[in-house]
């Protein structure tokens, strides 16, 4: 099933994260490490998220990918070590919801791109993922829930 895609318009929102070039197959590990980072910062900080979790790809190389890992948060915060606050992007954006496997993303990003170029809209480089099931309670991996965030010029 093709997912629905649409156009919209958000507003920046702070964020905590964690950033860092990460090889492609270690990516779910240093996810799962990232949170970790991030949810113990938070608890002893006493902050409250303000969303569910996200990831930013700001580029893919031959490197690796630069991946920003975070939760949103209701105003700025400083961070501290590898913490450090960032911006979700505000301006028009090219979004969709992904219901499935991580494993099975890509074929809804190339959906993604295949749509925004019939509709003439030109993707920028940076692209976020925002995990709104948890795989820790949803264990059926067809049933986790992503949405795709690809600000567009």
């Amino acid at each position: 099933m093709s997912p629905q895609i649409k156009v919209i318009e958000l507003k920046p929102q702070d964020a905590l994260a964690i950033r860092e070039i990460v090889p492609e197959a270690k990516i779910p590990d240093k996810m799962g490490q990232f949170f970790g980072e991030l949810m113990a910062y938070f608890q002893k900080g006493g902050i409250a998220p303000a969303g569910p979790p996200f990831t930013i790809y700001h580029e893919f190389g031959s490197g690796g990918f630069d991946m920003e890992v975070g939760f949103p948060v209701a105003g700025p915060q400083k961070g501290e070590g590898r913490v450090r606050p960032c911006v979700l992007p505000g301006g028009r954006v090219v979004t969709t919801t992904h219901i499935g496997p991580y494993e099975k993303l890509e074929a809804t990003y190339h959906e993604m791109q295949e749509w925004m170029a019939r509709k003439g809209l030109t993707p920028k480089k940076l692209m976020w993922e925002v995990y709104l099931s948890d795989p820790g309670k949803v264990k059926d991996p067809e049933r986790y829930v992503t949405g795709l965030y690809w600000p567009v010029e």
